[in-house]
C-alpha cells in the first residue's frame, strides 16, 4: 500500500502565512495524492486534478464543508447551488445561466463595469491613502452582479455583507440558519415572488429565469432564488478575491504598474497570471460518486476529495517556471482558477472584464500606487479577501491644450 504524506488544507496558520506552495511542490513531487487529517483525499497535481475536473459522471461538486452540513446528500434539491447539480439537469440550468452571464451578455455589460470602477475612483481622489479593497475590489463585483440580476441599489451593500461574514455560503439546511435560511436566501426568495408577480420583470436574468423550464416545468421561486445565489457566490464572493489580488499586485510589485502603463496589451495577461500565481478560489472540494482510479488512489463512493487548484496552476510538470509571475507565458488562459470541464465556472468571462475594467481604470487615473509605509500587507498570494489593502495614490496632471 501506498505510504500517503499528510496535508492540512485547513491549517488556520495558513490565513496569516498564505498558501504554503513550498509544501506543495513538495507534494506534487513526493504524494501527489495525500491524506488531510479529516479523512479526504489532497490533489496537488495538474494531470489528477484535470481528470476529476473533467469527469462530473464519477465526481461530483459538493460545497457544503464549513455550513454544518455533512455533505450534499443532506441539501433538498431545491436547495442545491448550480455546481452540486447532476447532469442532465445542470446542463439545463446551466444554459440559463449561459443566457445572463455569457460571452454576448458580458460585452454589453463593458461601459456599466467601466463607468462602476470609474466612480468608486472619484471618490477616493480626497483621501492620501485609501482602502483600495474595502473601497474598490469589493464593491465592483456587487455592483455589477446587482445590476445584472436586477436588484435595487441598496443590495449592494447587503450583497457586500453577507460576502464578507460568509452567510452567501450557506442555506436553510444549514444548522446555523434553519429553518428560514441565511438572510440572501429570504431576500432572493421574495425579490424572485415580486418579480414573478410583475407584468414587466427588472431584468433580462429576471426574464430568462422565471420563463425557464426544466426538465419539462418551470423552476419554483425556491430554486430561482438559490441559483441566484449561486450567481452571488461566484460573482462576489470569489471575484472580488480576484480583484484584491490584482491590486495588491499593482502596489507591492516593483514595477508591475509602470510596466502595465508603459503596454496596456499587457493587463489582460496581468489578469490571467493573477488568475493562474495567485488562484483566488485555492482549492474545491468533490465527492467520489462511483469506484474510480485516480493516479495511484483507488477511490469509492462518498469519499470526499480537496482538490487544490493553487497547486495545480503552479505544477512544474505542465509550466515552466511554474512559482514565477510572468506576463510572457505562450498560453495565458491554461490555468484551472475557474475550475475545468463541464462545470468550468460561467461567469468567468464576467470576472475577467470586471478585473480589467479595474486595473485599466487605475492606470488612467494614477501614474503611481504605492505601499503604505507601515502597513503589513499579506504575503502574495494569500488570502486577501478581509484584509486592507491601502495604497498611496499620485494623481495624473491634468492635460492642458490650447
Amino acid at each position: 500500500m501506498t505510504e500517503r504524506r499528510l496535508f492540512d488544507p485547513d491549517d488556520p496558520a495558513h490565513l496569516q502565512e498564505g498558501v504554503p506552495f513550498d509544501e506543495l511542490a513538495e507534494l506534487r513531487r513526493e504524494s501527489p495524492i495525500a491524506r488531510t487529517p479529516a479523512g479526504a483525499w489532497f490533489l496537488s497535481r495538474r494531470q489528477e486534478i484535470d481528470q476529476v475536473l473533467m469527469d462530473v459522471d464519477s465526481f461530483g461538486s459538493d460545497m457544503t464543508p464549513g455550513t454544518g452540513i455533512d455533505g450534499v446528500e443532506h441539501v433538498p434539491p431545491e436547495q442545491l447551488f448550480l455546481p452540486e447539480i447532476d447532469e442532465p439537469r445542470h446542463g439545463e440550468i446551466r444554459r440559463v445561466f449561459n443566457s445572463a452571464l455569457g460571452v454576448h451578455r458580458t460585452l454589453k455589460m463593458t461601459p456599466f463595469v467601466r463607468d462602476a470602477c470609474e466612480r468608486l475612483l472619484d471618490g477616493l481622489e480626497d483621501d492620501a491613502e485609501p482602502d483600495l479593497h474595502a473601497r474598490f475590489a469589493m464593491p465592483i463585483p456587487s455592483i455589477v452582479i446587482a445590476h445584472i440580476i436586477g436588484l435595487p441599489e441598496d443590495a449592494v451593500e447587503k450583497l457586500i455583507e453577507w460576502s464578507f461574514t460568509g452567510s452567501v455560503m450557506c442555506r436553510p439546511a444549514s444548522p446555523e440558519y434553519a429553518p428560514d435560511g441565511p438572510p440572501i436566501h429570504g431576500y432572493l426568495t421574495r425579490w424572485v415572488a415580486d418579480q414573478r408577480a410583475r407584468s414587466e420583470r427588472s431584468s433580462h436574468t429576471a426574464e430568462v429565469f422565471l420563463e425557464a423550464e426544466v426538465e419539462g416545468r418551470p423552476l419554483s421561486d425556491v430554486e430561482i432564488a438559490h441559483q441566484l445565489q449561486t450567481m452571488v457566490l461566484g460573482g462576489v464572493h470569489t471575484t472580488r478575491g480576484l480583484l484584491a489580488h490584482c491590486v495588491q499586485r499593482l502596489i507591492v510589485m516593483p514595477g508591475m504598474f509602470e510596466q502595465l502603463d508603459r503596454d496596456r496589451s499587457l493587463v489582460k495577461n496581468f489578469v490571467e497570471e493573477c488568475l493562474r500565481q495567485g488562484s483566488p478560489a485555492h482549492r474545491v472540494t468533490r465527492r467520489c460518486l462511483r469506484e474510480s482510479t485516480v493516479g495511484d488512489a483507488e477511490m469509492k463512493p462518498g469519499d470526499w476529495l480537496s482538490v487544490s487548484l493553487a497547486s495545480a496552476n503552479r505544477d512544474e510538470a505542465h509550466y515552466a517556471d511554474g512559482e514565477a509571475f510572468r506576463l510572457d507565458r505562450p498560453d495565458p488562459r491554461d490555468h484551472v482558477a475557474f475550475g475545468g470541464g463541464p462545470h468550468i465556472c460561467p461567469g468567468a468571462s464576467l470576472a475577467r472584464l470586471e478585473a480589467t475594467s479595474a486595473v485599466e481604470s487605475l492606470l488612467d487615473r494614477f501614474s503611481a500606487l504605492e505601499p503604505v509605509e507601515g502597513h503589513a500587507y499579506p504575503p502574495l498570494p494569500a488570502y486577501l479577501s478581509y484584509q486592507p489593502i491601502p495604497a498611496r495614490l499620485f494623481s495624473r496632471a491634468p492635460k492642458t491644450g490650447f
